[in-house]
């Protein structure tokens, strides 16, 4: 009778143990169901936001390419942190091609203080922003320059480009901005120009310039200024030369 007892309690003990281990497995298995079911939404939110911040970029330069009105400069402030935030190289190459080309249209703009993107600069509120952003556009010219082969046409335009963008940033020369009145602001625009130089510096910005630079390495050094570079290689590549090549 004693042993009949000991075998059911012992019965009773492994089953209990039995039934809290498979418990325990379905709680394991329950949280991982909630963790991957957690990976996935967040992916398919993240794509789905991407998605329509792309849409909303591309719309963007469409219209600005229809020509029918000028941007200012904070909405191409505004579009530009959008694809920052989403930035990949390879992904969006075509939309920051346009966006530098936009920000180049918006400098060139006469009389249209507000279009000017440069003008944000002396924004109370987006100075700091507009600096992290310029020095943001900045690198990403220089890795798009050391994929870019300047003896092929098409990459000679974009090298063109994105050389003229580190021109027209980090020199205050062009800034019509600084016009009249405006001279008064060049000593703190050039403070603005040498910062973003320094930024490019620390992460290698002449070693850029030496992968894509069509002259004897020896020519470009770090004293180099940025201008005679560009001089340089629109002396070295004409056109014509760029064609025939």
């Amino acid at each position: 009778m004693f042993t009949v007892s000991q075998t059911s309690r012992a019965w009773f003990i492994d089953r209990a143990r039995q039934a809290r281990e498979e418990r325990l497995v379905q709680k394991e298995r329950e949280r991982a169901a909630i963790g991957i079911q957690a990976r996935v939404r967040s992916f398919l939110c993240r794509s789905r936001l991407q998605r329509e911040i792309r849409r909303e970029i591309d719309e963007f330069f469409k219209a600005d390419d229809s020509g029918s009105s000028k941007r200012s400069a904070l909405c191409i402030f505004k579009i530009a942190r959008k694809l920052l935030f989403l930035f990949r190289i390879k992904e969006d190459n075509e939309r920051f091609e346009k966006l530098c080309r936009c920000i180049l249209s918006s400098m060139d703009a006469e009389n249209e203080p507000k279009v000017w993107y440069v003008s944000l600069a002396l924004s109370k509120d987006l100075t700091l922003l507009w600096i992290k952003q310029i020095k943001d556009i900045m690198w990403y010219c220089c890795e798009f320059l050391k994929q870019l082969k300047p003896e092929i046409l098409q990459d000679s335009k974009l090298v063109t480009l994105y050389l003229t963008m580190l021109v027209t940033f980090t020199d205050t020369s062009t800034w019509k901005i600084l016009r009249g009145k405006g001279e008064s602001l060049r000593p703190a625009m050039n403070h603005i120009c040498a910062n973003i130089m320094g930024h490019l510096n620390q992460h290698g910005f002449y070693s850029v310039l030496q992968v894509c630079d069509p002259t004897p390495k020896t020519l470009i050094s770090p004293h180099l200024n940025l201008n005679l570079h560009v001089q340089c290689w629109d002396i070295l590549c004409p056109p014509q030369k760029q064609c025939s090549q």
